[in-house]
């Protein structure tokens, strides 16, 4: 009798542990007691004193979603209390899947990150763990598809569906806070191959003219940035800012990109996404772009004379600035657009000047009043 068990369990160990999680149990921790557990040390990858610490508590919170989301009705629960928090989830009313994604941050500044997938097919639930990879990602990562244990992680705020050559894909709006000197914004797809979750498909074109599609986008910018890149339902379009060097002399290097205050966009229309600039459309909450005159020189532009730099830094603004200045520039220059109303002391009189006023005292003669008295003279004449 126990012989004819054996296969049953066997086959069991082999759906648990070479598998996707799958909801095979039917004693579950509910929603709301995970939402706790959780809530209780969401913190510590965060605060924690030392990287050790943030670490094992970044994967204590990583196993507490992989076990307690295989709970059916976990799917519907909202979790707004980590979303709002430490733990943002990126989903959709029409979509099967949703991510939840976190990060540690470590002591030197570096971002490790953290995520599950939780997939729903009819009545069964199935959770898959991410492996981050984003710090050694390669410099051709825009053409490659990721599986689970080379995720190019980032912080998932947005998941906006797209049906592309009879697939349905996942576009995912993400943040990395990447390392102390950059932060960078990824825009991925997630898609299921054969029931497995995969990242990266062959979507996004740089123009019209551009022959490939890149798998995904990575825009990478200066730490003290904000860069946006979401989803706006209302026209069908992927918004995000257009990225420039703060001046000439670091164009090329990510690391002192920011915002121009120029809008791009990604528009849906089922077909592959080609990026293009926008000009009729306005946007809330649009980030001010950085004085580039707050930015440190890079090390390998740095002057020998450290005294220097806040001048180099104060002339390229300048330069930027009478660029800018010169595209400005009215037709009619002779006309002003403020008017500062005259004093009455300052009015014309039709009365010549009493010749006793005009008398400067000596002692307080100088190079302005010999210049006022110039005046005055051509005045008389």
């Amino acid at each position: 009798m126990n012989m004819a068990r054996k296969p049953l369990y066997f086959t069991l160990f082999i759906v648990y542990f070479f598998l996707p999680n799958v909801t095979l149990a039917q004693d579950f921790l509910s929603p709301i007691d995970l939402e706790k557990k959780i809530l209780q040390i969401n913190l510590k990858p965060l605060a924690a004193p030392s990287d050790s610490e943030r670490i094992k508590s970044s994967y204590e919170i990583q196993d507490l979603l992989l076990e307690g989301l295989l709970n059916p009705i976990s799917f519907n629960y909202p979790f707004d209390s980590l979303k709002y928090t430490t733990i943002p989830i990126a989903q959709h009313k029409d979509a099967n899947v949703r991510i939840f994604s976190f990060n540690a941050i470590l002591l030197n500044g570096k971002f490790m990150h953290f995520g599950v997938i939780q997939q729903r097919i009819k009545k069964q639930v199935r959770t898959f763990i991410l492996l981050d990879t984003s710090e050694n990602l390669a410099k051709d990562c825009e053409d490659e598809t990721y599986t689970l244990n080379k995720w190019p992680g980032a912080l998932y705020y947005q998941m906006q569906p797209y049906k592309f050559q009879g697939k349905t894909l996942y576009l995912l709006m993400g943040f990395d806070g990447h390392n102390a000197s950059s932060n960078r914004s990824i825009l991925d797809v997630l898609y299921f191959e054969d029931g497995e979750p995969l990242f990266g498909y062959p979507l996004f074109r740089d123009n019209e003219e551009d022959p490939s599609s890149s798998n995904r986008v990575v825009f990478e910018y200066h730490k003290s940035a904000q860069m946006v890149l979401r989803y706006q339902p209302e026209e069908k379009i992927i918004v995000l800012d257009h990225l420039g060097p703060a001046y000439d002399k670091v164009r090329g290097n990510k690391a002192y990109y920011i915002p121009t205050g120029d809008y791009e966009g990604y528009p849906l229309n089922g077909k592959s996404l080609i990026r293009k600039p926008l000009t009729t459309m306005s946007f809330a909450q649009e980030p001010k772009p950085l004085d580039p005159r707050l930015l440190p020189l890079p090390e390998d532009l740095q002057p020998k004379n450290p005294e220097d730099s806040k001048k180099i830094n104060s002339e390229e603004t300048e330069k930027e600035i009478d660029k800018d200045s010169s595209k400005e520039k009215p037709t009619n220059p002779e006309k002003k657009t403020d008017v500062v109303p005259l004093k009455k002391s300052d009015k014309k009189e039709d009365k010549k000047p009493d010749p006793k006023s005009s008398k400067k005292k000596p002692s307080k003669k100088s190079d302005d009043d010999d210049d006022d008295d110039d005046d005055e003279d051509d005045d008389d004449d």
